[in-house]
């Protein structure tokens, strides 16, 4: 019995495992730095992904931190790429900094054993933008919040804007 169980395995790794468990795709951010968008992601940035309209209209991209094809632990690591950051805001835990082509449809998924949630945004250019998960605020939901990092020019600091 425990022959056949090991045959049978092995069968199915060695023909179909593309098919069964196939490579999720990566997000590739934009080459040129003209026209784009900044993105925060807060939170264990292994669950986010985005996806953006290329110029034929169709929606491409994967998730922003590479996945293995069977199993996924860990919180992937931080990516700071110096976005203006948040007056007195806390960002000692996990996030991933990315660009975004400007003016073109984003959507950007949140996907854990808990929550899974899709925020369709169209980031305009030089922006940046902050977004995080919370699956506490409406009980049985998880939510995707963006808000916009703006400069206060009377204050001389970044604050959370309005979307």
């Amino acid at each position: 019995m425990l022959k056949k169980i090991a045959m049978l395995f092995s069968i199915i790794l060695l023909s179909g495992c593309s098919i069964l468990f196939p490579v999720p795709t990566k997000y590739e951010p934009p080459i040129s730095i003209d026209d784009v968008a900044k993105i925060r992601l807060m939170g264990n940035p292994l669950y986010y992904s985005i996806r953006q309209k290329n110029d034929s209209g169709t929606l491409v991209g994967g998730f922003v931190v590479e996945h293995n094809r069977y199993l996924n632990i860990g919180f992937g690591r931080t990516v700071d790429m110096g976005f203006p950051k948040i007056q007195g805001k806390d960002y000692t835990g996990k996030y991933f900094e990315t660009l975004v082509i400007a003016d073109r449809k984003a959507e950007i998924t949140y996907l854990a054993p808990n929550c899974s949630v899709t925020l369709d945004i169209i980031p305009k250019k030089d922006a940046t933008y902050e977004v995080h998960y919370s699956d506490t605020d409406l009980t049985g939901y998880c939510v995707l919040y963006i808000r916009p990092v703006v400069f206060d020019e009377v204050n001389s600091i970044y604050i959370e804007g309005r979307h």
